[in-house]
């Protein structure tokens, strides 16, 4: 089962239908993956956010209305190239050391 949430007020919000905001996060039960789907014409400071907030679900999940608690533990995939993001800044340089 395939969830979408939607970005917007600097945080994930339940999506009732189609998403009214490009930045999207997907999260697929079956492949245990959250899809972060960033636009071309998202910022650099929108785009950061949001997959600060994503690897935040990746963490502790995403608490639902209905299902609890979604998303925690699975593997975060970035797709679309909003921003323009250079690779040196794609890791934290806690990570890098």
């Amino acid at each position: 089962m395939k969830i979408v949430l939607e970005y917007k007020d600097s945080q994930f919000h339940e999506c009732s239908g189609t998403p009214t905001t490009a930045v999207t996060l997907t999260v697929d039960d079956a492949q245990k993956k959250l899809i972060l789907i960033v636009p071309s014409g998202s910022s650099m400071i929108e785009r950061r956010a949001a997959e600060r907030n994503a690897r935040g679900i990746e963490k502790v999940g995403f608490q639902t209305a209905k299902q609890g608690r979604i998303g925690r533990g699975y593997e975060l995939v970035v797709e679309g190239h909003g921003g323009g993001l250079p690779d040196r800044l794609r890791h934290s340089p806690r990570e890098v050391y």
